[in-house]
C-alpha cells in the first residue's frame, strides 16, 4: 500500500541547505500526522532526526503517491559544455530522467515546493537538459511554489504556474528553536564566520586575513564548511596553516552548524542558505561574491548595502561591518520586510499540507508539540 510521502533532493552531496530543507518538511509532515522517506539522506543525519532515507528512486516512488521535492536549486542552468565536462552537472541532469521515468512506472507524482532560481528566465534548451525540460513538463510534474517571484516566469516556460512564497528555510528557527548565542554588543574578540569557495576566494584577502591574525588578537576568524566531511567534497577554502584565532567548523548537522553561526557577529558567505538561516538566529549575512539568487534576496529585503564588491579587502570589511553590534547591522535591512516574508514563508508548508491531503490520509498521530530536533 502506497502510505508514505516521498521527499526528494539531492541530498548525496550532505549539504547544509539541502538536508535542511528536506528535514524541515519531513518534520513538518511527520509533525501533522504523516510517514516520510527522505531520498539518500545521510545516515547520521537519518539517525539524528529519526527520519526514514530511500536508497533508490524505486525505493523512493514505489510507496509514493505523491513525492515532495524539497527546493534545492532546481533551475540552476547548466549549458551543454558544463553538463558534457562537470560530473555532478551531468549527475543532476540524470536525476530528472530517473524521476520522469519513476512518474511513469509507479504514477508518483511529484511536486516541487520553495522552489529555486535566480529569477532569471532562460530558454530552457541552451540551458536545461532534455530530460529535465521533458520533467518538468510532465503530468507527473505538478504545479509547485518558487522562493523568487522571477522564477515563476521561468517556469511558465515549461506550462507550469507556480506561486511565489518567501524561502522556506525562513522559518528555520521557529522549527529548530536554535538557542541564540550572542546578541548583545560584542566583546572581544569580534567572531567572524566565512565561507568561501576555493576558486571564488580572492587570494588577496586571504594574506590580509591571516597577516592580521597573526599580529591582532581581538578578532576570530571561523572557516566554515557546509558538507559533511565523508562526502570528501571539498571545494570550500578550508586553511592549513595554524593560527590561535583562525579556526574551522565543520558542518555535522543542521541545528550544530546553525547553533554556531548564531553564536558569531558577522556571516560572510557566497551561500543564499547559510546567510538565510544565520538572519533567522540574528546574524547578519554579508552577500560575498555570491551568486544571482544571493543577490537577489538580500535586495529584497533592502540589504544592497551588504552586497560588497568582489575584489574588497579586509581593511574596508573592517570599516564597514567588523566591531558593531549585530542590532546596529540588522537595521539596515528593511526589518518590516524581512519580519513580513518570515511570516509568509510559513505560507510554503501550508502549500505542502495541502497538496498532500489530495494524495494522501494521515497514517500517524500527529506529534503533540514541535520537537527542538538537535
Amino acid at each position: 500500500m502506497k502510505n508514505k510521502i516521498g521527499i526528494w533532493a539531492p541530498l548525496r552531496y550532505a549539504n547544509y541547505g539541502d538536508d535542511l530543507q528536506a528535514i524541515l518538511f519531513a518534520y513538518f509532515l511527520e509533525s501533522i500526522g504523516y510517514k516520510t522517506i527522505l531520498f539518500q539522506l545521510n545516515e547520521n543525519l537519518a539517525n539524528t532526526y529519526k527520519l526514514d532515507t530511500a536508497h533508490t528512486v524505486d525505493e523512493l516512488c514505489s510507496d509514493s503517491k505523491i513525492c515532495i521535492i524539497a527546493g534545492g536549486a532546481l533551475l540552476t542552468p547548466f549549458s551543454i559544455i558544463q553538463r558534457f565536462l562537470s560530473k555532478s552537472a551531468n549527475e543532476y541532469e540524470r536525476d530528472f530522467k530517473d524521476l520522469y521515468r519513476a512518474g511513469k512506472k509507479y504514477g508518483t507524482k511529484f511536486c516541487a515546493i520553495s522552489m529555486g532560481g535566480d529569477g532569471l528566465t532562460r530558454n530552457p534548451y541552451l540551458h536545461y537538459s532534455l530530460a529535465r525540460i521533458t520533467f518538468f513538463k510532465s503530468k507527473y510534474f505538478l504545479n509547485g511554489t518558487v522562493r523568487l517571484e522571477g522564477d515563476m516566469f521561468q517556469m511558465k516556460k515549461f506550462k507550469k504556474n507556480f506561486t511565489y512564497i518567501p524561502d522556506c528555510l525562513l522559518q528555520t528557527n521557529n522549527f529548530l528553536n536554535i538557542s541564540k548565542k550572542r546578541e548583545d554588543f560584542p566583546t572581544t574578540p569580534y567572531r567572524v564566520a566565512l565561507n568561501f569557495k576555493k576558486r571564488h576566494v580572492s587570494t588577496k584577502l586571504l594574506n590580509e586575513i591571516f597577516l592580521y591574525a597573526k599580529k591582532n588578537k581581538d578578532v576570530e576568524f571561523f572557516f566554515v564548511t557546509t558538507h559533511l566531511e565523508d562526502t570528501e567534497i571539498n571545494y570550500e577554502y578550508i586553511p592549513n596553516e595554524k593560527i590561535e584565532n583562525i579556526k574551522i567548523v565543520h558542518y555535522k548537522t543542521p541545528s550544530q552548524l546553525l547553533e554556531f553561526i548564531s553564536g558569531v557577529d558577522i556571516l560572510i558567505t557566497s551561500k543564499l542558505h547559510l546567510g538565510i538561516t544565520g538572519l533567522t538566529v540574528g546574524t547578519p549575512f554579508i552577500s560575498y561574491r555570491g551568486p544571482g539568487k544571493a543577490k537577489s534576496f538580500v535586495k529584497s529585503i533592502g540589504g544592497d548595502w551588504s552586497i560588497v564588491d568582489d575584489n574588497i579587502g579586509l581593511n574596508d570589511l573592517k570599516k564597514q561591518f567588523f566591531f558593531k553590534s549585530k542590532e546596529s547591522l540588522f537595521e539596515k535591512y528593511n526589518i518590516n520586510t524581512l519580519g513580513q516574508m518570515i511570516k509568509n514563508s510559513y505560507k510554503q508548508y501550508e502549500f505542502c499540507e495541502k497538496i498532500v491531503k489530495k494524495f494522501h490520509k494521515k497514517i500517524n498521530a500527529p506529534l503533540s508539540a514541535m520537537v527542538n530536533l538537535k
